[in-house]
């Protein structure tokens, strides 16, 4: 199995926004080098549903839609210092830290057999009635073409 590092503090800004989203998804990016860095995304996907519903069937309290131009900064700020993308975040309120059908569609939504960022773990909270209950790590297994569970360490 493999393993997933980032830092406590990463961790406990990530909590704490999923437990201040709450009961929606939030949603985020963790960057860095030597340091982790916390990239808190605003999640769309309520301003989606209620434009588009047809579309956009579910909204924020069973999915997430990153802001695209937040989305668009972290990855030019990423390369602009020279930073990797650690980790892609998001949480399930009221479910478990589980990785869905629809969390492999959106990982991978360029081409369905890749992921978008295949060197990326990616961190699934879980809130149960607002607060913090566990949380899980999945990595791209280019053997399996799919995510599978990794350990998820602190450092």
């Amino acid at each position: 199995m493999q393993t997933v590092v980032i830092s406590r503090q990463a961790f406990e800004s990530i909590t704490a926004q999923a437990e201040r989203e709450f009961p929606f998804e939030c949603c985020g990016f963790v960057i860095g080098d030597d340091a982790d860095e916390v990239r808190a995304i605003r999640n769309i996907q309520n301003e989606k549903h209620a434009t588009d519903p047809a579309r956009f069937q579910r909204d924020a309290r069973t999915a997430y839609l990153m802001d695209p131009k937040e989305h668009l900064a972290v990855l030019q700020e990423i390369d602009r210092r020279k930073l990797k993308l650690k980790a892609v975040y998001h949480s399930h309120p009221e479910h478990q830290a589980y990785f869905s059908a629809t969390d492999r569609a959106q990982a991978c939504s360029f081409d369905s057999t890749e992921p978008d960022y295949p060197e990326t773990a990616y961190i699934v909270v879980s809130v149960i009635s607002g607060r913090f209950a566990d949380a899980a790590a999945f990595v791209w297994d280019d053997e399996r073409k799919d995510f599978v569970a990794a350990e998820l360490r602190f450092s």
